[in-house]
């Protein structure tokens, strides 16, 4: 701190040291207008975080339909109407979609908040909820059929279990015929 700070201070704020000369405007004024910049940029720093802080539950949410640039020329019109609220954490077709949309369900932990994200089957192909990959039409389960097989998420993570019973594997076949 230079010999000049301790008076502009004094200056700005209304006081003088007995035996100090005043100091000019022009300074006082350099120096309000660096005090008034400085809280600008507070006020701004501020802002820009609260915004941030408000957005990003939002951002969470917006996993779902988020595709790679082009998938309408794959998929076609895309209708977003699948919803993970109510789903345990597995992988699903979207029938709405036509099952070239599949969506990944997953419960956030220590909140209510299910998490969703989206994803497309390559150039003809459709997800198969009995096999959860994409496949040809004519090797998957009928789409129309998919949520009957929603359940076979809840195999995923057991120990222990088959993830195919003989009767959903003969379920399927019997769809397919």
């Amino acid at each position: 701190m230079n010999d000049k700070e301790p008076m502009r201070l004094e200056k700005m704020l209304g006081r003088r040291r007995p035996g100090r000369e005043a100091v000019s405007n022009r300074h006082v004024s350099s120096s309000v207008r660096r005090t008034h910049r400085s809280t600008d940029m507070k006020v701004v720093i501020v802002l820009a975080c609260s915004l941030l802080v408000v957005a990003l539950p939002r951002v969470r949410r917006q996993t779902a339909y988020v595709l790679p640039d082009g998938a309408e020329l794959v998929v076609g019109s895309i209708k977003t109407s699948f919803s993970c609220q109510g789903l345990r954490y597995g992988y699903y077709a979207d029938v709405d979609n036509n099952c070239q949309i599949f969506h990944v369900c997953s419960e956030t932990h220590g909140a209510a908040e299910v998490r969703q994200w989206s994803f497309f089957c390559g150039n003809l192909t459709i997800f198969n909820q009995l096999t959860l990959t994409c496949t040809y039409p004519e090797d998957a389960v009928p789409c129309s059929s998919a949520p009957e097989f929603y359940s076979l998420n809840d195999n995923i993570g057991v120990e222990d279990s088959k993830f195919l019973r003989d009767e959903d594997v003969e379920r399927a076949r019997q769809l397919r015929a």
